[in-house]
């Protein structure tokens, strides 16, 4: 009897044992398995930090970078030298009138990348409202027209006016200060106006670019930008196009409310905004951009008139911003020679609104708004048969801080101080 019981303890100390002991190693298991993972997802975060400071060093780098670009700008480097090397691959690029960079950083065979835009916030003029350039005339001012901020006036001044039975309604001609103003516009960065040129170009090109029509489309500014040739006459209806794009087309472009556009480029002789369209987009034409009513250009967005040469002469453009419209970004006006008769022609109707920078080399008809500034060589309005040469009627014209921090000083000469503007796709 006393071996029997015997015997039954033993056993069951034993299962007992072997049970306590599958416990302590299942147990050792986990928590090796659990201190396994802790230490793995240590490490990632790690990397990924370092990966993050690296991105961060390296956009400092390219902002860092006053000097204005020309071609392209394919660069490499070490961030910081070390037994695991932190590398970096960049390029830069101007893009319409802002800049691009597409950066990538890597770190023990992990990587990350961002793309962006980036444009100059400090620039001598940067305080002024308006800038007419002296060509030995005054800029008179009519109607409700406000002016507010700093002006930089041609050396005959400013002056009430009176045009078609209306007079000046207010008590100050200028809210804010006068500066005399020169005979020439603030030079812009001859890289920009070489890289607006080329783009112009592109038009009369050879066909060789990719593609005759799209329903939707997408190049990333991390990829080389990618042209569209688009069939003449082309008309964007329900089409969607993102990113490092540009769509050219040797005739005309029409762009439709249902379009979705963001971030590309458009060239063309003629351009044309049906009523209703909401994009981000730079439209560069030859002859004319048309803009109908209830538009809205979100920031940041540009309108060129680039004009051109051919056997028969110079051609303007002109640029039409209908009443109800927004641009948030830049107009610009060029002449194709700075000694050419041939001038742009900019108007912005009653009703329409330019949050930014708008810069003619020719003639600007203003009626509506303009929160930022006005560089233009000459005003000029026309009712009817009647016509006058710098003058402002029921104008508006305010500053912005917003406009100064939102990079559009980058298409000047000696502008300095680049900053970030959007992280693109």
């Amino acid at each position: 009897m006393t071996n029997w019981w015997h015997k039954k303890l033993k056993a069951g100390s034993v299962l007992g044992t072997l049970i306590i002991a599958m416990v302590i190693l299942i147990t050792c298991s986990v928590l090796l398995l659990a201190l396994y993972y802790f230490k793995f997802f240590s490490i990632r975060d790690a990397i990924d930090q370092r990966l993050s400071d690296d991105l961060a060093s390296a956009i400092s780098l390219v902002l860092a970078n006053d000097q204005a670009l020309g071609d392209p700008v394919h660069s490499a480097g070490i961030l910081f030298e070390n037994n695991d090397a932190d590398s970096v691959y960049y390029t830069e690029a101007q893009w319409g009138c802002f800049r691009a960079a597409g950066i990538k950083v890597a770190y023990k065979k992990r990587y990350k990348e961002k793309a962006f835009l980036y444009g100059a916030t400090r620039y001598s003029y940067a305080d002024a409202s308006i800038y007419l350039a002296d060509h030995d005339r005054p800029l008179s001012v009519t109607g409700n027209t406000y002016i507010e901020g700093k002006a930089y006036l041609p050396k005959s001044g400013i002056r009430s006016g009176f045009f078609q039975q209306k007079g000046f309604t207010r008590e100050r001609l200028v809210e804010g200060s006068i500066d005399s103003s020169k005979k020439q516009l603030p030079a812009l960065e001859p890289a920009f106006r070489a890289q607006l040129q080329q783009l112009a170009a592109l038009v009369a090109g050879d066909g060789s670019a990719a593609g005759a029509g799209f329903s939707t489309a997408r190049q990333s500014f991390l990829q080389d930008p990618k042209k569209m040739k688009l069939p003449r006459n082309a008309r964007l209806i329900n089409d969607t196009a993102m990113g490092n794009l540009i769509l050219l087309s040797d005739s005309a472009i029409e762009v439709s409310a249902t379009t979705h556009l963001e971030d590309v480029i458009l060239i063309a002789p003629f351009i044309h905004f049906t009523s209703g369209f909401k994009g981000t987009v730079q439209a560069i034409a030859l002859d004319s951009i048309t803009i109908e009513s209830g538009c809205r250009f979100e920031y940041p967005s540009a309108l060129v008139g680039i004009g051109r040469s051919n056997t028969i002469g110079n051609t303007g453009t002109a640029i039409t911003m209908a009443s109800g419209t927004t641009l948030h970004g830049l107009v610009l006006g060029l002449a194709e020679k700075s000694n050419t008769n041939i001038k742009p022609v900019i108007k912005i109707q009653a009703g329409a609104t330019v949050k930014g920078l708008v810069y003619n080399e020719g003639f600007t008809y203003l009626n509506g708004k303009v929160e930022g500034a006005v560089f233009t060589d000459f005003f000029f309005e026309q009712r009817g048969p009647m016509s006058m040469e710098n003058i402002l009627i029921d104008a508006t014209v305010s500053p912005s801080k917003w406009y100064r921090q939102a990079g559009y000083f980058s298409i000047f000469t000696e502008a300095t101080a680049p900053t970030l503007l959007k992280w693109l796709y």
